[in-house]
């Protein structure tokens, strides 16, 4: 699977980044400008299933776009397979 991302942005608030290696959901946060914070926040992190389960009992922007981009992953793994 290739890296996909999704990054939410709000007007003078911290940036939220998303991508999926590996069919894993990761996160970090940036600055409003979108610069690195000095501490861990901005360090990749793969979210845990119970931080995953939330996005999707929620039916939040992530947990949508995941399962939409796992969908289109496993459509092209079965393509490919044919």
């Amino acid at each position: 699977m290739r890296i996909t991302n999704l990054r939410i942005e709000i007007v003078g608030r911290a940036i939220s980044d998303y991508r999926i290696t590996d069919r894993d959901l990761e996160f970090r946060t940036l600055d409003a400008a979108g610069r690195d914070f000095p501490d861990q926040r901005s360090t990749w992190r793969r979210l845990t299933a119970n931080e995953l389960l939330l996005h999707l009992r929620l039916e939040t922007v992530v947990g949508s776009w995941f399962v939409e981009k796992i969908r289109e992953s496993e459509e092209e793994l079965q393509a490919a397979a044919a």
